[in-house]
């Protein structure tokens, strides 16, 4: 079973939910972020946050502290406090930060945050208490190129990091000012804020999506080139991976500890197994089970070449301007993001996905093959 709700016709860039999901943030590719109170099964419209100068790339929003913290093209970031019926802003002191800031996520203990940016940076940020501010400490072995993703290990003081430079890293995001002590961790010993433990190479793909299992002791990622990546802390130096036949992928996401979720260009979130002892990472089922009621067939179909005329001529037919393609999965566009919606003894139960259509789906795991 699912839920569509439609925001408009507007791509969904990002989107968040609060605490017990009765609001949901979302990025409309401008340079506000709307929130959305559900009311008698409606969305109704109640903030438009508008600080931002251009589009709003990434929202997070700390279930625990209620605050939501947004990342925009316009080199800055922002965290949101509601008080007295109205989101406050504060904006985060992004020293040597000069492009796009693409990603920001909270760190599971709700304590820091980590952005990436365009420029190559990767921050870890923090509240000040005696400044009253956000300082941000900047990760200096950063990436050689545009930073596209992060994901935070459950132990609150490691990060992963994806970027444009075909690479994924794990970092120590340690940061004296708000741990207590350095954590013990299967991927290698923290002490400093930023330093390198790990480096793995995705074959000349950009990096899209990154993900730590509920554990954090496996990592699993997608690039540009439709290649599932997967590596356990157990070997680290060997990196497991499914070259597989969709279009490519946008976003992943561990369901449990052995189960992945990829979606992207291929309109359906799918499903995949990860076996770290057999080193396989095995197809399962697409989550979408709409069927194809009268198929769909694309120009050059039957003839595989064809001239610029010829396919002029084909969408210059009456047949071609009134036939409407017959609905063949929930989401008609790229998905752009899955996000956690429910979970249930560290295994989600429910996702929620975005599309460039400007709906979001929330999709029910139960009777999927998910193994735990």
């Amino acid at each position: 079973m699912t839920e569509v709700h439609s925001f408009g016709n507007l791509p969904v860039i990002a989107h968040a939910w609060n605490k017990d999901r009765t609001q949901i943030a979302v990025s409309l590719g401008k340079n506000d972020l709307r929130i959305y109170n559900k009311q008698a099964g409606k969305w109704k419209l109640t903030h438009t946050l508008c600080e931002h100068l251009s589009r709003v790339l990434a929202i997070d929003w700390a279930p625990k502290t209620n605050r939501i913290v947004t990342a925009s093209a316009d080199y800055n970031a922002y965290v949101w406090t509601f008080e007295n019926d109205t989101w406050k802003p504060q904006m985060v002191e992004l020293q040597r930060t000069s492009r796009a800031v693409c990603c920001a996520k909270w760190s599971p203990d709700e304590n820091k945050f980590a952005i990436g940016s365009s420029d190559k940076n990767v921050g870890i940020c923090y509240y000040e208490t005696e400044q009253r501010f956000w300082a941000a400490e900047m990760i200096k072995k950063k990436p050689k190129s545009t930073v596209t993703c992060l994901a935070w290990h459950p132990n609150n003081q490691l990060i992963a990091v994806g970027s444009l430079d075909y690479r994924v890293r794990i970092y120590s995001g340690y940061v004296k000012a708000v741990d207590n002590k350095a954590e013990t961790s299967a991927w290698g010993k923290i002490t400093n804020t930023g330093e390198l433990l790990h480096e793995f190479p995705c074959e000349s793909g950009w990096t899209h999506d990154v993900a730590f299992s509920p554990s954090g002791e496996n990592l699993a990622w997608v690039s540009h080139n439709s290649i599932i990546f997967a590596v356990s802390s157990n070997n680290p130096s060997k990196t497991t991976m499914e070259i597989t036949n969709y279009l490519p992928f946008r976003c992943i996401i561990f369901v449990s500890e052995s189960t992945i979720i990829v979606a992207g260009h291929e309109f359906s979130p799918l499903i995949y197994n990860y076996d770290e002892r057999k080193g396989t990472i095995e197809f399962v089922e697409k989550l979408d089970s709409q069927e194809t009621s009268t198929g769909r067939q694309s120009i050059g179909e039957e003839n595989e070449f064809f001239t610029p005329y010829q396919a002029s001529r084909l969408f210059d037919q009456p047949s071609m301007q009134t036939q409407t393609p017959e609905p063949v999965s929930t989401h008609q566009s790229m998905i752009t993001q899955i996000v956690p919606y429910q979970t249930e003894n560290t295994n989600l139960v429910k996702i929620s996905s975005a599309d460039l259509f400007g709906q979001v789906v929330i999709w029910n795991l139960s009777g999927k093959k998910i193994k735990k």
